[in-house]
């Protein structure tokens, strides 16, 4: 009669062995400095992406006139300002108290003010022309209709020599932020 076989391993040891097989195989990816790496990483695009959210871009309208000396010659009371003609696209964005930096174009020195009055009706050129006593240059510049809008610079003592000189200006309309200035980003957060 033959001996049943019996396996030289214990049973509990199979059993032990075949449970570890079913188990799945968990890979290590990465070290634990690496992991700590990544976490920092993401803190630091998470930071950075915090500080340019709350950054904000100026939107600026930008736009051509003249200086002018406003007031009655014999009163003590006159003031410099400059008259911008702007394009009808912008009215709306325009509000009395915007600052405004004001560039003068023969000496390229930079003025601030603040706007004084946006006219609610628009103007020809033709009309600009003999309003304003505009020639040369800004004559040509004025191509269509246009709004005018008028910055106080300042006393007439200080600035009373640049009065008839051609300027440019911006006007800080508003701001955006930043993320907006992304292509793709703008259809995000609007206009």
């Amino acid at each position: 009669m033959a001996a049943p076989e019996r396996s030289i391993f214990r049973e509990s040891a199979i059993k032990k062995y075949l449970q570890k097989q079913e188990q799945g195989i968990l890979l290590r990816v990465a070290s634990p400095p690496i992991v700590l790496f990544f976490w920092v990483a993401l803190l630091f695009l998470l930071g950075a992406g915090g500080l340019a959210w709350s950054i904000q871009v100026p939107i600026s309208v930008r736009g051509q006139g003249l200086i002018l000396e406003q007031g009655a010659a014999g009163q003590g009371e006159s003031s410099v300002v400059a008259v911008l003609f702007l394009s009808l696209d912008h009215q709306a964005d325009l509000h009395v108290g915007q600052p405004a930096t004001v560039i003068i174009s023969s000496t390229a020195s930079n003025l601030h003010g603040t706007v004084e009055n946006v006219e609610a009706s628009a103007i020809s050129p033709n009309e600009a022309r003999s309003r304003f006593n505009l020639q040369g240059g800004l004559a040509q510049v004025i191509t269509g209709p246009s709004i005018t809008v008028t910055i106080s610079i300042g006393p007439a003592a200080s600035m009373r020599i640049y009065a008839g000189s051609l300027c440019d200006a911006q006007i800080q309309v508003g701001s955006r932020n930043v993320f907006s200035l992304l292509p793709g980003f703008n259809h995000i957060w609007g206009k």
